[in-house]
């Protein structure tokens, strides 16, 4: 079999795979705990750090929310930076809010790796009626 030959029945199976995958339906481990599908997850970037990703998961009948936030290449320091997680009701008020963080708090270059960090805020006890969570990176202090 040429090169040519080999390189295109990879493609192919590789193709057929990955359709597979798609048709599944399965091919991400952040989906919601089903009865909390309906909750938006929204995510606020800040000069220093932005959020990657917010997923909700349940482990061990806990509730939280959980994710990654990558330094931007311009920014030098990260420790003083936290995440202020709020929950809002349908109407947008909110119900509940925290000051988070986010670890390692100095987030590192990793040779070529991204420099990245990860969270985890425990919601339980979840308040009645959330609709939308807010992951907000901030470098202000809070009075």
């Amino acid at each position: 079999m040429s090169n040519h030959s080999r390189l295109a029945h990879l493609f192919a199976l590789g193709s057929a795979a990955l359709a597979v995958l798609l048709a599944s339906g399965c091919t991400t481990p952040f989906r919601p705990p089903a009865d909390l599908a309906h909750v938006r997850l929204h995510g606020v970037d800040s000069p220093v750090v932005r959020i990657e990703k917010i997923w909700l998961e349940r482990r061990n009948d806990q509730l939280a929310v959980r994710g990654y936030v990558i330094k931007r290449l311009e920014a030098t320091d990260t420790t003083r930076t936290h995440l202020d997680v709020t929950l809002y009701d349908a109407g947008g008020r909110v119900l509940r809010t925290s000051r988070e963080t986010f670890s390692p708090k100095q987030i590192v270059r990793r040779h070529r790796r991204p420099d990245y960090a990860s969270y985890r805020v425990v919601l339980d006890p979840l308040p009645q009626g959330v609709a939308r969570i807010e992951v907000r990176v901030d470098e202000t202090g809070h009075p």
